[in-house]
Order: C-alpha cells, then sequence, then structure tokens
C-alpha cells in the first residue's frame, strides 16, 4: 500500500511538472510577439469606438456578430472608463480555431491586469496566430463598474 501511494505521488507530482513545463515554454514562445499586440490592442479597444474594434476583430467572428451587438456591447463596456495603465501580462492558454477558410490556427489566451479610471479591471483577451500576426477574437472585462 506504501508503494501504491508513493507511485500515485510520483506520477501527479510528474504531471503537473510537465504541465506547468509546457505552459512555461508555450508562454515564452508567445510573450514578445503578443505582448506587443496586447499592449497595441487594449488601448485601442477601451476607446469604446465599435469601427475601431472591428478593425481588430477576426473575420471569422465578425460573421458571427452584428453591428448592432457589437455596439451594444460596447456602450456596455464603456461604463469602465478610460484606460490608465496596463499591468502584468499572464499566458493562460493556447487552442486551436478555425479560420474564416476553416483552417486550423492557434488561439493564444492571456489575462491582463489593468487599470481604469473606476478602478482595476482584469482582461482576457484571446488572439488568432496567423504566422506571427494577430486578430482579436475574444475579450472580456471584469470589473465593478461592470456590476448592477
Amino acid at each position: 500500500m506504501k508503494k501504491f501511494i508513493i507511485y500515485v505521488v510520483f506520477v501527479l507530482v510528474t504531471g503537473f511538472s510537465a504541465y506547468f513545463i509546457y505552459n512555461g515554454v508555450l508562454s515564452s514562445r508567445y510573450d514578445d510577439t503578443v505582448g506587443s499586440y496586447i499592449q497595441e490592442v487594449l488601448p485601442a479597444i477601451s476607446k469604446w469606438n465599435p469601427d475601431i474594434v472591428r478593425q481588430y476583430m477576426a473575420p471569422e467572428v465578425l460573421q458571427t456578430v452584428s453591428i448592432e451587438e457589437l455596439e451594444n456591447l460596447i456602450a456596455a463596456l464603456s461604463k469602465i472608463g478610460t484606460l490608465q495603465s496596463i499591468g502584468k501580462l499572464s499566458f493562460r492558454s493556447k487552442a486551436e480555431v478555425d479560420d474564416a477558410r476553416f483552417e486550423k490556427r492557434p488561439l493564444i489566451t492571456y489575462e491582463v491586469d489593468a487599470q481604469y479610471s473606476t478602478g482595476d479591471a482584469k482582461v482576457t483577451i484571446s488572439l488568432v496566430d496567423r504566422d506571427g500576426a494577430y486578430d482579436l477574437y475574444h475579450f472580456n472585462f471584469q470589473s465593478n463598474a461592470l456590476a448592477p
């Protein structure tokens, strides 16, 4: 029984270690290029102009979101206020998504700490990797300013 418990602990430690090493390798692969892109796209989104947001959105997303839906979303998010600063960027995951031509593309997700005029916000941004160029696929803002 003691050997079994040691084996289970060994397998768990090895699994967790492999997971964190894998995420570290992925993070280091994307940090430079994605970091600079997020430094560009987050201030643009934070102008709360639907036309500007549409310029950064992936074509496959624009096919599924109406102009009215995007305008309503941006109007609701504008309650967060003006972007003051961008803090820590944290790699979250890498997945795959079908692009507009049904080709598999990497989907890179980062979490960003940001400071807005109404307070702190946590922003989740997912980007479609098009061979080193990125398009905005998804974004989510968590802030007390958005609470009902």
